[in-house]
């Protein structure tokens, strides 16, 4: 037997009998270990108030957080969220926390340099050892006072034991990150019983909620990355995928085989439904369709210490402000124009990423409609010292396409050419239903509820 399968064989037996050691040991070295809120003279308690976790943020948007429109980046807002929130959860927890999950977030309004920017959050409910937290985003222009509701979500949190970092090896095995049981939340008024009860049913429905299986087109992102994309010739024709021709094109006023007049009349009759679309001669789309792989895109970026928290876990809200960054990258090189994140999907972290680690995010335009597309996003990180890869989340964003004052741009078709692609282009229709119904029950739910200035509707193709 080649020594290679000895070694192989090897690491196996041990890595079994360490995890069976660690299994047996760990508690007990758990309780041995000192805490450092105990040891500061205060005392854990099983039960906690709502009111206690609640955090109100205030931040003030800058240039550097905005793009050449004067609006602030989704990414920057997310990551305000993602530490508001954590505030909020390690208040109640009395322990660092992490982020495990974010629900569907929809951006009503967008948000100018200069505004005034308000993140109110509090935990829902608590559990064992996550809780739910919910945050609610506002801006106030400081010129004309409006305050203007721009997005609510709702994040879980997953409480870690604070111990002290490890000298050895065996220290590091025995102590390390060890989930810790929270307090329980006691609602008193009846909004913070309202948001308890409900905070159950939302947690049933993420466990019940399916996550489809992206690994093959994460696969072939990879390969993509690795430069092994074939380089087609400009002038040749699209190769499409055959399911592509049977697939509905109702969402995209520019079909296969449509003359220009037939194009005008489709615009022509959005405009009587009260759509509007831009005039601008700078943002008229010369080419019609590109294939999916011309819209991929690619960041890496080096994990420091100020993206991460105090266990050195990166930020989940930084995780999001590049999932971001990438997903812009990518519709931009589908539609010339002036570019808003309308939303994102729900996020699952699978895995966390830590300062040192080199994390990359790939994405591509899944499908594009009248002047918005979704885009598809995975994040990988790298541990450099020992070269292992993970895979920590994906999501799906939508970008929308507007001019420089704000109208819809009517931009490009997306052709997926492979069966993967066309796995992902078929199931964007029923992904953007789901995101229209919820993004209406929301604006209802705000215009019905508060006197502030009425919404905008970031997604031009409601």
């Amino acid at each position: 037997m080649p020594s290679s399968l000895y070694d192989s064989a090897f690491e196996s037996v041990r890595s079994m009998w360490i995890r069976s050691v660690m299994f047996v040991t760990q508690p007990v070295f758990q309780r041995l270990l000192p805490d450092p809120y105990t040891e500061a003279g205060n005392v854990r308690v099983d039960k906690k108030p709502a009111h206690v976790s609640r955090v109100t943020m205030t931040e003030i948007v800058s240039p550097a957080q905005c793009n050449m429109m004067g609006y602030a980046y989704a990414g920057t807002i997310l990551s305000w969220i993602d530490i508001a929130a954590g505030i909020a959860a390690k208040r109640h927890a009395v322990s660092p926390s992490v982020t495990r999950s974010v629900d569907d977030v929809a951006f009503l309004h967008p948000v100018k340099v200069g505004d005034i920017v308000t993140i109110q959050a509090s935990v829902n409910k608590s559990w064992k050892t996550s809780m739910e937290v919910g945050v609610k985003v506002e801006a106030e222009s400081p010129l004309s006072h409006e305050r203007f509701f721009v997005a609510h979500c709702y994040l879980s949190f997953v409480a870690l034991s604070p111990r002290p970092e490890a000298k050895t090896h065996l220290g590091r095995i025995l102590s390390g990150f060890q989930t810790i049981a929270v307090p329980e939340l006691l609602p008193t008024s009846p909004m913070e019983i309202k948001r308890f009860e409900m905070a159950e049913t939302r947690r049933q429905a993420r466990f019940k909620q399916k996550k489809p299986d992206h690994s093959q087109i994460r696969e072939l992102m990879r390969e993509w990355s690795q430069g092994l994309r074939e380089k087609a010739d400009a002038d040749a024709p699209i190769k499409r995928h055959p399911g592509y021709f049977a697939s509905s094109e109702q969402s995209s006023p520019v079909s296969e085989g449509i003359s220009d007049v037939e194009e005008e009349n489709i615009i022509l009759r959005a405009r009587k439904r009260g759509r509007r679309f831009s005039q601008d001669p700078r943002m008229l789309q010369q080419i019609k369709e590109r294939p999916m792989d011309y819209t991929f895109a690619e960041v890496v970026e080096l994990v420091m210490p100020q993206h991460a928290n105090t266990l050195k876990i990166t930020f989940g809200g930084q995780i999001m402000a590049w999932m971001e960054i990438c997903a812009i990258a990518s519709a931009n090189r589908l539609a010339k124009a002036y570019l808003l994140t309308a939303s994102i999907d729900s996020l699952n972290f699978i895995a966390s990423s830590g300062v040192g680690d080199v994390v990359t995010v790939r994405s591509l335009v899944s499908r594009s409609f009248h002047s918005s597309m979704e885009v598809y996003v995975s994040v990988e990180a790298e541990n450099v010292l020992t070269g292992e890869t993970k895979f920590t989340n994906d999501g799906f964003f939508t970008v929308t396409a507007v001019d420089g004052e704000n109208v819809p741009v009517i931009i490009p078709k997306v052709i997926p050419q492979t069966e993967i692609g066309m796995d992902l282009y078929e199931g964007a229709l029923e992904r953007r239903q789901k995101r229209l119904n919820q993004r209406e029950e929301l604006v209802n739910l705000v215009n019905a509820s508060q006197n502030c200035v009425p919404v905008i509707h970031l997604d031009a193709d409601e």
